[in-house]
């Protein structure tokens, strides 16, 4: 997703190499006997010391107990006290089972049953599994050597000739449906649902990338020209954490959108997470701000199994200036049998004095980001009947742009091997610059 703010941009940014390791076929024997000889031969003290800053398989864990219906204990997670405070008596009064055919009804042809969007490519699944495995191998040498274990070359040959950037900016697809409506509207309410919509729309836009894109440098730039004239600038202000920025503008200057994201990354039982920090702002004409961070993202079957990635956990949208605030969960706690990317949530007046007062629901919100939007079961986004922008270059770039990259467009050209060296090469330039900047600090110190 889009987002940054200036930072002081330091390592080699190894986290994000391994940021899409993806996949999509059950592994054969052999391919799991490595897997497993691979991690057997990491020694298991230097294992949870290396991964002891990186989120748990639950990533909403907490140590809060209530009773079950049996009388005992049992743990809720942080989401679930979230919801049960927030959500509390305005949930939509509909069975589990009537929302589930809603949510079939109107979903991507791509998307999972278990929800979000699965692999299409089986090629792609065999060759990011195999690189997989190869990677595991090569954090495992990393960990016996005290080496940083995430300080792991991804190989070219399972990315896609494109940048995080370059992805990040798709997510503007669906704004023209959304947020010129959002900037005319004289309706905080409305425009608050105008905005959520958009960027719940922008969701699909982003998804569905089983191959790794490649990481931005650090000062790395992207523009793009949308098909309604609005413009994105974007750039990459750290590398380790990885930060990029962005400044989106419409082109009668009614609105902007700006803001920046970073993330960490973590692993699972055959799965893997990417917890994202940062926020965005929407700003019209009139001084209207809107702000809103980011739900997390995690891919399944990494190792075997339908591969798909999923966005989970909360996301919540606030406009401070008039009091409101919509709080969605991203496959809520307590729905059964529904698939994840399913999503419901409240708009609400609440006190920016006492933000942590319960609020007065206006509306009720719910919907499958891979499908739908509705407030108060009235219709606001379909997939089925949007039309997705185009995007094209402007006539000057810059010669920071990504599509500039020597290994990007190597790559683009199916020369696998230049496109390895190019990248090497880059990541070692920026090992050096790092070097050169952490002296900088220590003369001035």
């Amino acid at each position: 997703r889009m987002a940054t703010k200036n930072s002081t941009g330091n390592a080699i940014g190894v986290l994000a190499d391994v940021e899409s390791i993806d996949g999509g076929v059950t592994p054969n024997a052999s391919v799991a006997e490595e897997i497993c000889a691979a991690v057997n031969a990491v020694d298991a003290d230097m294992a949870a010391l290396a991964f002891s800053e990186l989120p748990k398989e639950d990533n909403y864990e907490s140590d809060e107990e209530e009773e079950d219906k049996g009388g005992g204990k049992k743990k809720r997670s942080w989401l679930g006290k979230m919801s049960k405070r927030l959500f509390k008596g305005w949930r939509p009064k509909t069975s589990d089972d009537e929302t589930k055919k809603l949510i079939m009804a109107c979903r991507s042809p791509t998307a999972s049953s278990i929800g979000g969007f699965a692999i299409q490519d089986p090629e792609h699944a065999r060759l990011c599994r195999s690189v997989l495995t190869l990677m595991v191998r090569q954090m495992g040498k990393n960990l016996l050597k005290g080496a940083n274990v995430m300080n792991v070359s991804f190989p070219i040959q399972c990315c896609q000739p494109r940048t995080v950037m370059e992805i990040a900016a798709t997510q503007g697809g669906y704004s023209h449906l959304f947020l010129p409506r959002a900037a005319a509207t004289q309706d905080p309410v409305e425009r608050m649902k105008l905005v959520v919509c958009c960027f719940i729309a922008g969701m699909v836009c982003t998804s569905g990338n089983f191959l790794k894109p490649l990481n931005p440098i650090l000062g790395e730039t992207f523009q793009v020209t949308y098909s309604d004239g609005s413009r994105l600038f974007m750039e990459q202000t750290s590398h380790h954490p990885p930060v990029s920025s962005f400044r989106f503008e419409a082109k009668d200057g009614a609105y902007t959108c700006y803001g920046f994201l970073t993330f960490t990354v973590g692993f699972g039982y055959n799965r893997f997470y990417l917890s994202n920090t940062g926020i965005r702002v929407v700003e019209f004409k009139d001084g209207t701000k809107i702000s809103f961070d980011f739900p997390d993202d995690r891919w399944g079957n990494v190792f075997w199994g339908e591969m798909h990635h999923e966005s989970i956990g909360p996301q919540t949208f606030v406009d401070e200036g008039h009091g409101l605030r919509c709080k969605l969960a991203f496959n809520p706690e307590g729905r059964k049998g529904l698939p994840s990317d399913y999503f419901d949530g409240v708009l609400e007046r609440y006190d920016p004095a006492d933000p942590d007062k319960e609020g007065t629901p206006v509306s009720s919100v719910e919907g499958s980001w891979v499908g739908f939007c509705d407030f108060d079961k009235v219709r606001y986004w379909d997939l089925r009947t949007s039309e997705r922008m185009t995007t094209s270059a402007p006539p000057v770039i810059l010669p920071s742009d990504s599509r500039h990259r020597s290994d990007r467009n190597l790559l683009a050209d199916k020369d696998y091997k230049g496109a390895q060296e190019e990248k090497l090469r880059l990541e070692e330039l920026q090992r050096a610059d790092r070097k050169l900047r952490a002296a900088a600090v220590a003369a001035k110190s």
